[in-house]
C-alpha cells in the first residue's frame, strides 16, 4: 500500500516536471523568435456551415502492364525520390498529428468559452 502510494507520488512529481520543462522551452522559444505561436481560430456557429473540402475522384482505368516495366518505374521512382530516415519521417507525422489533434481540442474548448460561458455569439 505505501509503496503504490510512493509511486504515485515520484510519477506525479516527474511528469510535473517534464510538463514544466515543455512549457518553458515552448515559451523561451517564443521570447527568443525562434518561433511564432500559430492563433486559435473560432469555430463558426454549426448553421453557417463549413465548406468542406473537394472530393478526388480517380478515373484511372487499370490496365495490364509487364512486371519488368513496373519493376524499372518503381527503381526509376525510388532513384528520384531518394533516400529519407524512416524515423524521422515517422517522427514528423506522429508531431504533426498530435499538434492538429491537439489545436482542434483547443480550438472546441476556446469556443465553448467564447460562446457558452462569456454568452458572446460569433455575429
Amino acid at each position: 500500500m505505501m509503496i503504490k502510494k510512493l509511486v504515485f507520488v515520484i510519477m506525479f512529481i516527474l511528469v510535473t516536471l517534464l510538463l514544466g520543462s515543455l512549457f518553458g522551452i515552448q515559451h523561451m522559444n517564443e521570447e527568443l523568435g525562434i518561433t511564432k505561436p500559430v492563433p486559435l481560430e473560432l469555430k463558426e456557429s454549426e448553421a453557417a456551415g463549413v465548406p468542406s473540402e473537394p472530393e478526388v475522384i480517380s478515373a484511372k482505368k487499370e490496365q495490364p502492364v509487364d512486371p519488368k516495366s513496373q519493376l524499372v518505374e518503381k527503381r526509376q521512382k525510388a532513384e528520384d525520390v531518394g533516400r529519407f530516415n524512416f524515423f524521422s519521417e515517422l517522427g514528423t507525422g506522429v508531431a504533426e498529428g498530435a499538434n492538429r489533434i491537439s489545436r482542434m481540442a483547443l480550438t472546441q474548448v476556446m469556443t465553448f468559452v467564447h460562446e457558452v460561458l462569456n454568452g458572446e455569439s460569433s455575429e
